[in-house]
């Protein structure tokens, strides 16, 4: 057979071609692709002959970190609403703890970091589109799932929904944009993660901003039941029961003015049916899920990368840039500097993922009582979206930062000022309480929006310090194996920060408890203050409610339950301080030249 005359000449293997070609048949047609592969396979993310406009790449790289970032960095917005989402006013002994209120938020940056580091390979071989698309089909259904949760009082749906498959959804839209914009601005890295990173950012300011309006509209205040004195109350199991006009037993709260302030609205003090009302955080959750879904859906379809070769006019890669190889995700993971990069990055996150887990429920707790004509439930929730700015403007201000003075001396600025801030914010705290000053009050709002400003300055900075020691190729898959730190620290801050306020809180009302006059405490609870445990555990005894007790003159704790968390925080900032300064340039010598990760992926021919 013709086929089969391998050693002829090649005149002759030309014709033999042809007659091989004849006797197989014209080639068979290639399969065709499915819609889904026709708009975010691989073969699509590549920018099309003739487009070079990496700033049009920056809006739907930028949008996808508004997006993502919402949820997490506003979620004090919903914690400290769902707290109460039975009892409205303050929480019921049905409501959920502040801890389990706060979960999710760990949860969602926990699977953050694992689906980063998961799914990195993948994303590099089926490209940003087909990624991002997934991410946003996970990430708009967990949201809704979560306001699904709330309304059944579901906690693990509640999980499931904010906390796995929201953070699946952030860890799978997360890393491709960061990936793309490295190679679009390959002149401005630390400016272009700064951008990117500046919209995770900006995503708790929409987010908060947006959920506050939409929960205010949905909301429903719950049905007044009259002054307390004025009511015959009782206590059952710790929990207070008050009877109607009607002459019904219902479960009931107490709203004191401390209460009121942290609600808003014209409310009266008193008493309250518990399931009468609505925060309004069920509907808000699922009109948001389904706009991130609908916008990321936007974002999968016009994000790319460029073509294979290209480089900004007027850019020449450095001589080391091109003399140096990047080292692949395996020989990363076996670098010392991988695992001090993480812990320096973990122990400076960790701060921040703790105070906005509680900040909006913070600032009402610490300074309320102190200021109450200032410290309102509108400057407690704008306090949060200036967080969010911080967020986002540090993000873009250290990046750019980065890219002048480079990582490693834009991570000492970070941790030289966070170290001060932290060991300084009980003495703001206790200033205000001292001389009822708004003066500590701003000093305080000032320091803490430094602090988040230069923390997350990190977040954009930690890709470009990536790319520096183990060079650009991989980086996208390699901060997804550093987003694990960062998984470390989300769960780390919010714990650390609910467990030392609980403790410190529950040391001051066993402290008042022994102080209160008995009478007055039965009098008030239908209990001897022998049997109080019960009613703290249903939260029936709360600080406000005891203070309301105690006798004019009577220091109020509650301002100081964070001291210790801000000491903590000031603590890990320390210890970041030293791991940084272990950290050294990678000798190369050691990892021997291996094929690129990656190579060849989601790129044209």
């Amino acid at each position: 057979a013709p086929c089969s005359a391998l050693a002829a000449p090649a005149a002759a293997r030309g014709r033999i071609a042809g007659l091989c070609t004849a006797a197989q048949g014209p080639p068979k047609p290639a399969a065709p692709k499915s819609l889904l592969m026709r708009y975010l396979g691989p073969d699509t993310v590549v920018a099309s002959e003739g487009f070079a406009n990496r700033w049009a790449v920056m809006v739907p790289a930028f949008t996808t970190h508004l997006c993502v970032g919402g949820p997490g960095f506003g979620w004090s917005a919903i914690s400290s609403a769902i707290i109460r989402e039975h009892g409205i006013v303050s929480s019921a002994a049905s409501d959920w703890t502040l801890f389990e209120a706060t979960m999710p938020m760990p949860i969602l940056f926990t699977f953050l970091g694992v689906a980063g580091a998961t799914f990195g390979k993948w994303q590099n071989a089926v490209g940003e589109r087909l990624s991002i698309g997934l991410g946003a089909l996970v990430f708009g259904g967990g949201v809704a799932l979560g306001g699904l949760g709330i309304y059944l009082h579901n906690l693990p749906l509640l999980y499931l929904g904010f906390g796995v498959l929201g953070g699946t959804g952030v860890g799978l839209c997360y890393t491709p944009p960061v990936q793309a914009l490295m190679q679009w601005f390959p002149d401005q890295k630390g400016l272009a993660m700064g951008t990117l990173v500046a919209g995770f950012g900006a995503g708790g300011l929409a987010f908060v901003a947006g959920l506050q309006t939409l929960m205010n509209y949905f909301g429903k205040a719950p049905t007044y039941l009259g002054r307390m004195g004025e009511v015959q109350t009782t206590t059952r199991d710790g929990i207070l029961y008050a009877r109607t006009e009607s002459g019904e037993l219902v479960a009931a709260v107490q709203a004191t003015a401390a209460d009121l302030a942290k609600v808003g609205g014209d409310l009266a003090e008193g008493l309250y049916a518990v399931g009468t009302g609505s925060t309004g955080a069920t509907e808000a959750a699922v009109v948001v899920g389904a706009v991130y879904l609908a916008t990321l859906g936007g974002c999968a379809l016009t994000i790319c990368r460029p073509r294979p070769g290209w480089l900004p006019e007027g850019y020449t890669p450095p001589a080391s840039a091109a003399d140096t190889p990047s080292l692949t995700v395996d020989q990363v993971m076996r670098t010392p500097q991988f695992y001090q990069l993480g812990v320096t990055f973990a122990c400076i996150t960790t701060g921040i993922y703790g105070i906005f887990s509680v900040a909006k429920g913070m600032m009402s707790e610490v300074f309320s009582g102190a200021l109450p004509g200032i410290v309102t439930a509108g400057f407690t929730s704008t306090y949060l979206m200036m967080l969010s700015v911080a967020n986002l403007s540090g993000r873009f201000g250290m990046g750019t930062l980065s890219d002048a003075i480079g990582c490693k001396h834009t991570y000492n600025v970070i941790i030289g000022t966070l170290v001060p801030i932290y060991f300084s914010a009980p003495f703001l705290v206790q200033q205000v309480v001292t001389t009822q000053s708004a003066v500590p009050l701003y000093a305080f709002i000032g320091s803490t929006w430094a602090a988040v400003f230069v923390a997350c300055g990190s977040i954009a900075t930690t890709p470009a310090y990536e790319a520096a020691l183990f060079g650009t190729r991989n980086v996208g898959a390699v901060h997804g194996r550093m987003l694990v730190f960062n998984s470390v620290a989300a769960i780390a801050g919010p714990n650390l920060f609910v467990y030392l306020r609980t403790r410190d809180e529950l040391s001051a009302v066993n402290d008042l408890l022994s102080k209160v006059e008995p009478g007055r405490f039965e009098a008030a609870f239908g209990v001897p203050v022998a049997e109080a445990q019960p009613l703290i555990q249903a939260k029936t005894i709360t600080l406000s409610k005891m203070m309301a007790l105690m006798p004019a003159g009577t220091p109020d704790p509650t301002p100081f339950i964070y001291d210790s968390t801000m000491y903590t925080m000031g603590g890990l900032a320390v210890v970041s301080a030293a791991m940084h300064v272990m950290i050294r340039p990678v000798d190369l010598s050691k990892y021997p030249s291996e094929p690129m990760q990656g190579e060849g992926k989601g790129e044209a021919p």
